[in-house]
């Protein structure tokens, strides 16, 4: 084989997987919705993750990150990691140590974002625990003049309780649906931990599909030192946090 063919053949095979996530995010494209206020936009479906294992890239972070969201969260394709964005920045957690994130080329199968202009930071007064966490929220919301029938960003600083987190690892390579894990994770849990919140409250619309069926939140961990993300499962918040929420 001639040098220029050998050339041409590597650079034909080295473009496949490149081309694979182009057409995935082509046929996803139905699954991206943009709503107003607060700039929200969403991309895949939490449902479809649930019921087909779709991990399949739907839109490119770069891409995402030069409109400039404020808040996002998100799960990498192929159900490798989590995706958060808090106070503009980008943070990526994979659930093998050994991958090296390449934020400017990483693709999300799962991704909502919005973006608020200005913060109004809420002093949590009493504990809130996870099954109250949601309405908390939306009464808090409203109080604040933000409408919780529409979907809205929102961040947290101080501290957790009654947590449980995971980061995905990998596909489950078998079955899917209601009662059935997505992906194969690794899970945290207590009852008291410290660092911020970064999460959508959504409206009726994209419940099942920004987020878990059923629910009006996702919400993720990160890190105090802002270099690790987690999906939180279960979650409140401790007396003395701030709650922020959209200015009007």
């Amino acid at each position: 084989m001639k040098r220029r063919e050998f050339i041409a053949l590597g650079l034909a095979v080295a473009a496949q997987p490149l081309a694979a996530a182009a057409q995935q995010m082509a046929a996803g494209s139905a699954m991206h919705v943009v709503q107003q206020p607060y700039n929200i936009e969403s991309w895949g479906e939490f449902r479809q993750m649930m019921m087909t294992g779709d991990f399949t890239p739907k839109v490119r972070l770069g891409e995402v990150m030069a409109k400039h969201p404020t808040t996002g969260v998100g799960a990498v394709s192929d159900a490798r990691g989590e995706i958060t964005i808090v106070g503009g920045k980008l943070v990526l957690s994979y659930g093998k140590h050994d991958a090296e994130p390449d934020a400017a080329s990483e693709c999300a199968a799962l991704l909502a974002v919005g973006s608020a202009d200005d913060w109004q930071a809420v002093t949590i007064e009493r504990d809130i625990p996870p099954p109250e966490i949601e309405s908390y929220i939306a009464a808090t919301a409203k109080g604040y003049g933000v409408d919780p029938d529409k979907s809205f960003p929102f961040q947290a600083r101080g501290s957790l309780v009654s947590y449980i987190m995971h980061v995905n690892v990998a596909p489950t390579g078998g079955p899917h649906g209601m009662g059935l894990p997505m992906a194969v994770t690794v899970v945290s849990q207590g009852d008291h931990l410290d660092g911020q919140v970064a999460g959508l409250y959504v409206s009726a619309d994209l419940v099942g599909v920004a987020t878990h069926g059923g629910e009006r939140t996702h919400a993720h961990w990160i890190s105090a030192d802002g270099t690790s993300t987690a999906h939180l499962d279960q979650w409140g918040l401790k007396a003395g946090t701030s709650l922020l929420l959209p200015r009007p």
